[in-house]
């Protein structure tokens, strides 16, 4: 391109979005799966992980805030990126490490418990795909049971931090949230 004098203009202008906003809700999306994975883990160091657990959840959190958010506005019309379709998924099986934490750590959730929750929560996943009001009756529950985990065992941490944060991402992400549940 050109500016108006002839010489070479140094912004050039695309309609298409750059590659790395091009997957950026990908890559937010991806990142649960990875975050999640990291929570799994710390099951084996126990309840010593809980504060590095609460803070990998607020950012998994974040990073399902923003991964819609950006699909429509760097993809446009298109709306999904290539992990779209499988964000619900995603998002349960993230839900679903941080329930195995609290259940192998024996955080106020007794193993037994936590385990068969994952367990018939897998075959909902594996049965329903594709239906996300079914997967939602899954991970909802566990959503809640995870809150309420995370208050029983450490009130402080509860209240100064993960209270905060709950109202934050319901604020900015409350149309979601009422879509989901209505």
């Amino acid at each position: 391109m050109t500016s108006g004098n002839g010489s070479p203009s140094l912004s050039v202008e695309s309609d298409q979005p750059s590659w790395l906003r091009a997957k950026l809700a990908d890559f937010l999306t991806l990142s649960r799966v990875v975050i999640g994975l990291v929570i799994l883990a710390l099951s084996f160091v126990g309840s010593d992980a809980y504060m590095a657990v609460v803070i990998l959840l607020i950012i998994g959190g974040i990073t399902d805030v923003f991964d819609g958010r950006a699909a429509r506005r760097y993809l446009g019309e298109k709306r999904e990126g290539a992990l779209g379709k499988h964000d619900l998924e995603i998002d349960i099986f993230f839900v679903l490490c941080a329930l195995a934490y609290f259940s192998f750590s024996e955080i106020v959730i007794p193993k037994l418990m936590g385990l068969g929750w994952i367990g018939v929560a897998l075959i909902a996943i594996a049965a329903y795909k594709g239906k996300p009001k079914i997967l939602l009756i899954f991970e909802i529950p566990a959503i809640l049971a995870l809150i309420i985990s995370a208050g029983l065992y450490d009130l402080g941490v509860f209240l100064s931090i993960v209270v905060p944060a709950l109202f934050a991402g319901t604020v900015i992400n409350h149309k979601r949230i009422r879509y989901q549940l209505f």
